[in-house]
């Protein structure tokens, strides 16, 4: 994208807002590329402490200088106390435009689309960092390239997303949006940004194969991560203790939280631990981390609603918070639907048989995980079974596919043996599931390449002879 070169817009801006440093700043920048060195200092002497930090330099002139970063200081603290009077986003869109002429407008003398970033390191343990916006908004498109500039989200490449919505929930497997990207550069604090959308920038909008891409790797760890945050949070729940390594939740039947793992589940372990003992750690107060029974089970349930939220509203917490969210299932009898949830998002949702008036309303918790409870994988519970609280309730596969969307079990829930399989290696055991009358979308939602985890220990259970009411 070529720099902006004509000046008159910013001109306009900054005598709409005088007191926005920013703007001064990309005005001043304008002049000193057209050589006229005059009003470019005085831009700069405007710009006060935000020439310094970009430029890495004291500012051009002198006492001037001072008095106007004086009075620039004074219109933060205005703009300050006013979103203390609740008037955010009357400050987040003048925020939300100037990171927009910022990114686009290049302060490199070379005149190529870059952006010089602050000399900070990354915070991601990833090369990629995604921002999911519910909107196009100037609030919305502000906050995400904060995070990707500056934020949690920040990494080698970073991408702002938007999820296909579907009434009150967006569809993790629906068309998503791309809206840009910020990619830093191999010299040291440069950033570029790509826009993906015409309508936002008023530009011709990049190729975004890249970033496509790289937003399907970043999907698929995700997905791990989701699975082995919600283990770690159930079995700190069950056990009053934090697990030590994957190992402790690949563990054979009846103690296999999770049904294997991945290379990428073992490489963000200590990390993603580390993470929620401090949304633990800020949820609770007094008592020791390490005690077991009652109080880890009062501190696992803390830790689940943390993250988890009431209802829908969980997308609107912090991102950090949003990626560690568990997963919950819940059940449609009117659309016969099962979905696999974070917050708001939808990750999966498929097809199930039930049984009507059969099937029990209510909350209920996955208590056991099976692989084959009939000994053999095309029983009339097929390859797996995952119990509800203990009950003759239960999740599992069926040898009348026939029954698949409609009501003819005596109260399970039946599925199809693929979608079977991706829900118990996704769903952890303790994961909670509710089954309700309506609520849910009549779409089937599953990825093109499921989720597996790579089995490590004997999820079977011979010593039972299972009676679901099928």
């Amino acid at each position: 994208m070529d720099p902006i070169r004509n000046s008159e817009h910013l001109k306009e801006y900054v005598k709409l807002h005088p007191e926005n440093r920013m703007a001064w700043y990309l005005l001043g920048k304008q002049y000193e590329q057209q050589g006229r060195a005059a009003k470019a200092n005085y831009c700069f002497i405007q710009a006060g402490d935000i020439y310094e930090a970009y430029e890495q330099r004291p500012d051009p002139l002198s006492e001037a200088q001072e008095q106007v970063r004086a009075q620039a200081e004074h219109a933060m603290e205005w703009l300050r106390k006013e979103r203390k009077r609740r008037i955010r986003w009357r400050a987040a869109y003048v925020a939300a435009a100037i990171l927009l002429i910022a990114i686009v407008f290049s302060i490199s003398r070379s005149k190529t689309n870059h952006v010089a970033a602050p000399a900070v390191k990354s915070t991601s343990s990833s090369a990629i960092g995604v921002a999911l916006v519910e909107s196009t908004t100037a609030d919305e498109l502000g906050d995400a390239m904060q995070h990707l500039m500056a934020g949690d989200q920040r990494a080698a490449l970073g991408i702002a997303a938007k999820l296909q919505q579907e009434g009150n929930w967006r569809n993790w497997n629906g068309t998503t949006e791309l809206l840009f990207a910020v990619e830093q550069l191999p010299q040291g604090g440069v950033m570029q940004l790509s826009w993906y959308e015409s309508r936002l920038c008023n530009c011709s909008p990049a190729d975004a194969t890249k970033s496509y891409a790289a937003y399907t790797d970043w999907t698929q760890e995700q997905e791990q991560r989701w699975t082995l945050a919600s283990g770690i949070r159930h079995y700190y729940s069950r056990t009053g203790q934090w697990p030590a390594s994957v190992d402790d939740l690949v563990k054979p039947y009846p103690n296999n939280y999770l049904a294997g793992d991945t290379p990428i589940m073992q490489a963000m372990f200590e990390r993603l631990l580390t993470e929620l003992k401090r949304e633990l750690k800020g949820q609770t107060s007094g008592g020791d981390n390490g005690n077991a029974g009652a109080q880890g089970d009062q501190k696992g349930n803390a830790i689940g609603k943390a993250a988890a939220g009431v209802g829908q509203n969980a997308a609107s917490q912090s991102d950090a918070k949003w990626s560690n969210t568990p997963l919950q299932i819940r059940v449609d009898k009117m659309t016969h639907r099962l979905a696999v949830m974070s917050g708001d998002i939808i990750v999966r949702s498929y097809k199930v048989g039930l049984g009507a008036d059969r099937t029990p309303e209510g909350s209920f918790l996955i208590s056991e995980k099976v692989r084959n409870p009939n000994g053999r994988d095309d029983g009339p519970y097929g390859s797996r079974g995952m119990t509800l609280s203990d009950t003759n309730y239960a999740i599992h596969g069926t040898d009348e596919p026939q029954s698949i969307g409609v009501d003819d079990s005596l109260g399970c829930i039946r599925m199809s043996q693929e979608d079977l399989e991706e829900l118990y290696d996704l769903v952890p055991l303790g994961t909670k599931v509710t089954i309700q009358q309506g609520g849910l979308p009549a779409t089937v939602s599953v990825p093109a390449e499921r989720f597996h985890l790579e089995p490590k220990q004997d999820e079977t259970n011979p010593r039972r002879t299972y009676a679901w009411l099928t």
